[in-house]
Order: C-alpha cells, then sequence, then structure tokens
C-alpha cells in the first residue's frame, strides 16, 4: 500500500507540473478539457497520498482543484453539445 500511495503522489505532482508547464508554454489551452481532465486526475491522486499522510490542508485544496476541475470539463461539454 505504501507503495501505491507513493506513486499516486509522484504521479498526481509530476502531472499537474506538466499541466501548468504545458499551458504557460501555450502547449495545452488551460480553459481545454484535456488540461482540467490532466487537473482533476492528478489531484485525485495527490488527495490519496495527503490522505494516507494526514496531510489535511492538501486533502482540502486538492478536495477544491478535483470539484473545480470536474465543474469546468462539465462546462466544456455543455458548451460543445449545444454547439452542435
Amino acid at each position: 500500500m505504501d507503495l501505491f500511495v507513493t506513486i499516486a503522489g509522484w504521479a498526481g505532482a509530476l502531472g499537474l507540473l506538466f499541466a501548468f508547464v504545458a499551458s504557460s508554454l501555450d502547449k495545452l489551452d488551460n480553459l481545454g478539457t484535456p488540461y482540467h481532465l490532466i487537473n482533476g486526475i492528478c489531484s485525485s491522486l495527490l488527495i490519496v497520498n495527503a490522505t494516507a499522510n494526514g496531510a489535511y490542508p492538501f486533502i482540502v485544496i486538492n478536495t477544491f482543484w478535483t470539484m473545480m476541475s470536474a465543474y469546468a470539463i462539465g462546462k466544456n461539454l455543455l458548451a460543445e453539445k449545444n454547439s452542435v
């Protein structure tokens, strides 16, 4: 279990950094679904790691981050549906 928690933490952290750098370099649209999908998945992985380590502030911020990503994905999907 410790290995899974460690891998989840590293994968989440590296994924968020990837999304941030790609967005900053204009390689990934920070309003697009792929960006929010990466953020949602990676922040969920960080919640797993933070929960296992009792890091409550990180649980709160990553829960918020996950919820905002889910909201943005839903908003983008509705916009695509309405534009067709």
